[in-house]
């Protein structure tokens, strides 16, 4: 009986230790719980708080930026319009209305005006005397003025003016300025708030006045943003006084505040040249509140777990209590229900650890997706610059392999590695092109071609490359078209074949062998002269899952990371791919399956063409041709355009043999001349003769030149042949007609070569090579040396300013001129050199080798005096062809 009483005793004592470990347990998880939430959101909101920060300022600084140099390059722009203005364009107000309407068309001076010392306003369409609406003073002014007009209006306008001492039919000339609407001087800039209304960002004046967006994003109910921020709550360290100073002073700067219950960051920048400040204002409550939710939802499956494990330790409990009444006479089964106690005490204590583990990893998943999301944010600005750096040592890349495969002492051996290595820069120059495309797409430079194109023939190309491709891979490849498509279509078949080609392409790549990957083409309406085709291609491949389809069309998606490395991707071919589809009025739909394949369906509307398959089949491609049209009858000039637009054939216009000449020139300093030019005989000033002959001292045999006339041209056939014309045709002009007489011209050239320019030789000549990047110089002068070319080099340009002034005249047969140098760069070099009072300076050629590929960058090249433009990485036979044509014997 007593040792009944003293095992009942050890067993409520172990009762009551029991019950109050799992009352302690319990405490535990409870304020754990509550201490991790409270600790969670601190972290959450300090977080927020320092990106919001760098965010800012990051975004603040590169939008200003990118208006500065807008504003920069609007007054580079007039001043250059300055600099070519000409004494025959002061003659008379109609001389200098010309002069206006030409800078208009060349510089984009929609509103290019001059101000004489009475306030009269001088206009491409006329005088104007409303001097008053405009915010500059014109007596006083003394550099380049930038002010804005109607600034209380909605529709402002920039204002950039300068000081002139100019004399017009006894009128002095004290002024001239440029009107620029606000939205075009913002061009390029993104002055939209983002999707989720946590971001704005404004321009506004030195007394707080918007110049774009709404005050505040929209909140302030007030017109004036100093006046906004009066009424606002200020973080420590921050205050109203100290932005309005900041704004007074035109100093950088930030301030974090409270506006009718809405926490908020606004970070504030100067641009430089104005009075104005860039602002970019981001709501971190709107982004507390949404971290905020996801640890609130983090913090209750936290409770919801502690609470399922404290029912489990009460189920134990009772569990226990009841195996206590049961074996209190039996000392083995009290043992053994311990025993199995213990286990499951062991098992519930490895469940917290794990939960708590699980916990710790979900912080850092979070913490990793935000920043993976603001990583993800600067990537495309990142990509787009680093695109132009890495061309620079491509260049060195390319141009060593050309060399050395060339080298006759190379082993064969080494050429095949040679040529793995050519093959694989080659395959990053398309990844390079990946990211051109998509930084032209986000910045809006795009262009999509309406040219007439044989479906036929696009669509044979695109089986050739696949079919093949297929074949070497052990895939199954298929082409139908479904009902009837038509021969000819209007629109930019280009555009439309690189479409398909992206998605093939990733059908070929993810398909393993034995697979099919499959391609069908249907016409699916047609309506007022348009038509929409439907294709749809799809494969056996590896397929994708659901959850990763709504971002297949991300930059740089991808579902499996290790995927990049074994089929090769550089993330952007479906984003660019969906831009292309998008522009085209088109769209993109994808269905996957994972581990069963994908299916792509792309519509598109294109314009029909009124061709049949029983025209004429032209041996040559008229796609890649481009032709010049110098009429000066603008009817005319349409019409051919029209004509040979219909034909697929792309063309320029010239109303005047002066500026067909100008674009002929920097056609050729591109060194991609037009294959054919199109020369009205009877227009005024200078006719089609006259223009022939300036137009073949320029391009040489490289062009073919035709003169259309509606008269009889027996009368200045002689003439016109001895000038270099290759051809004539009759008026009205049909597309044809010039595709023969084109193919004839370019036929006689192969036969007769007397009348073309003898090319220079280039051995032991002396050339100036201009480039700071040592390993670029040297393979530059490897690769001329392989001429016996002697160069000299010079690290930037100043050096080789003084090196070109240091040398007796002639010395140097050219000059090769990198853009982007230290000291002074190519187009200060360059202009330097052509200032100089020295017989060679004017004639030197002087060539641009530079990573800047687009039209402006050759306009400038050309306005500096730069005889030819040749982009990075730079071909060497292009080269040695540029030296021979420029270089005079």
């Amino acid at each position: 009986m007593v040792k009944n009483d003293i095992r009942k005793g050890m067993g409520k004592k172990g009762t009551l230790i029991a019950f109050g470990g799992i009352m302690l347990v319990m405490l535990i998880l409870v304020l754990g719980t509550i201490w991790m939430g409270h600790t969670a959101k601190k972290n959450a909101d300090e977080s927020v708080k320092v990106v919001s920060h760098l965010y800012l300022d990051e975004l603040a600084g590169r939008r200003e930026q990118v208006v500065s140099d807008n504003l920069k390059g609007r007054v580079f722009d007039m001043q250059t319009a300055l600099e070519m203005m000409g004494e025959e364009d002061l003659i008379d107000e109609e001389h200098l209305q010309a002069y206006q309407a030409k800078m208009k068309k060349y510089f984009r001076l929609e509103k290019f005006a001059f101000v004489d010392e009475d306030g009269v306003i001088y206009t491409s369409k006329g005088q104007q005397n409303d001097i008053g609406t405009y915010a500059f003073d014109y007596h006083s002014i003394e550099g380049a003025d930038i002010s804005i007009k109607d600034l209380d209006e909605k529709n402002k306008s920039v204002i950039i003016a300068e000081p002139v001492e100019l004399s017009l039919e006894g009128k002095k000339l004290v002024a001239c300025f440029e009107e620029i609407s606000m939205e075009e001087m913002l061009a390029g800039v993104s002055m939209q708030s983002q999707e989720s209304d946590a971001t704005f960002s404004n321009i506004y004046t030195q007394s707080g006045v918007a110049l774009t967006n709404q005050i505040l994003g929209g909140l302030a109910v007030e017109d004036n943003l100093l006046e906004a921020m009066s009424h606002a709550d200020y973080d420590e360290g921050y205050s109203y006084e100290k932005v309005c100073d900041d704004f007074a002073n035109l100093k950088q700067g930030e301030a974090s505040f409270t506006y009718n219950d809405i926490y908020e960051t606004l970070s504030y920048v100067p641009i430089e040249g104005t009075d104005w400040m860039l602002t970019y204002l981001i709501r971190e409550s709107v982004i507390s509140d949404k971290v905020g939710s996801l640890s609130q939802g983090i913090i209750t499956r936290s409770v919801l777990m502690s609470i399922l494990t404290i029912l489990i330790m009460l189920a134990v409990l009772l569990f226990v209590l009841r195996q206590n009444r049961r074996n209190t006479e039996l000392l083995l089964a009290k043992e053994a229900a311990d025993a199995e106690a213990r286990t499951r005490q062991e098992e519930l204590d490895y469940r917290i650890s794990v939960q708590k583990k699980l916990e710790e990893q979900s912080q850092m998943l979070s913490d990793a997706l935000g920043a993976a999301e603001e990583a993800n944010k600067a990537k495309t600005a990142f990509l787009s610059n680093m695109s132009h750096e890495i061309r620079t040592p491509m260049n060195a890349i390319i141009g060593l392999d050309n060399i050395a495969l060339n080298d006759p002492e190379t082993p064969e051996k080494t050429k095949e590695y040679l040529e793995k290595i050519g093959d694989s820069a080659d395959h990053l120059l398309g990844l390079i092109n990946d990211i051109l495309d998509m930084s032209r797409i986000e910045s809006g430079r795009l262009v999509m071609r309406n040219e007439e194109f044989s479906f036929q023939k696009l669509l044979e190309g695109i089986n050739t490359m696949f079919s093949s491709q297929c074949a070497d891979n052990g895939q199954d490849y298929q082409c139908h078209i479904n009902g009837h498509i038509d021969e000819y279509y209007v629109g930019d078949s280009m555009k439309l074949k690189q479409v398909l080609i992206n998605i093939l392409g990733n059908a070929v790549k993810f398909t393993p062998e034995g697979g099919k990957v499959e391609l069908e083409a249907e016409k699916k309406a047609e309506y007022e002269g348009q038509t929409t085709l439907q294709f749809r291609i799809s494969d056996t491949g590896i397929g994708m899952s659901e959850e990763f389809l709504p971002h297949i069309f991300d930059a740089f998606a991808q579902e499996d990371s290790s995927s990049t490395n074994k089929y090769g991707s550089s993330g952007l071919g479906l984003a660019i791919t969906k831009s292309i589809v998008e522009m085209m009025n088109g769209n993109i739909q994808v269905e996957s399956e994972k581990g069963k394949g994908t299916v792509f369906t792309v519509t598109v509307t294109l314009m029909n063409s009124e061709r049949s398959s029983g025209n004429i089949d032209f041996d040559v491609d008229p796609q890649k041709m481009c032709v010049l049209i110098i009429d000066d009858d603008p009817i005319a000039c349409e019409h051919a355009k029209l004509v040979l637009g219909k034909a697929g054939i792309s063309s320029e216009i010239a109303e005047s043999g002066k500026e067909a000449i100008e674009m002929v020139q920097l056609r050729s300093a591109r060194m991609n001349p037009y294959n054919l030019i199109l020369v009205d005989w009877k227009m005024p000033e200078m006719d089609g003769v006259e223009t022939s002959r300036r137009i073949r001292e320029i391009v040489g045999g490289e062009s073919a030149i035709i003169i259309l006339t509606a008269y009889r041209w027996e009368d200045v056939l002689e003439e016109a042949l001895q000038a270099g014309v290759d051809s004539f045709l009759s008026k009205p002009l049909f597309a044809p007609t010039v595709i023969e007489e084109y193919k004839s011209a370019m036929t006689k050239k192969g036969i007769v070569i007397d009348n073309e320019k003898v090319k220079a030789d280039l051995e032991g000549r002396h050339i100036l090579l201009a480039e700071d990047v040592q390993v670029n110089a040297d393979i530059m002068m490897m690769v001329l040396q392989t001429r016996q070319i002697d160069a000299d080099l010079a690290e930037n340009g100043k050096i080789a300013v003084e090196k070109f002034e240091s040398h007796e005249p002639g010395y140097y047969s050219a000059i090769l001129m990198d853009m982007r140098m230290p000291e002074m760069d190519g187009l200060e070099a360059t202009r330097t050199i052509r200032a100089m009072n020295r017989p060679d300076a004017k004639n030197i050629p002087i060539i641009a080798l530079t990573a800047n590929a687009f039209d402006e960058d050759v306009q400038k090249s050309m306005q500096a005096g730069l005889n030819a433009h040749l982009s990075k990485p730079v071909q060497p036979d292009i080269l040695f062809e540029t030296l021979e044509n420029l270089i005079e014997e």
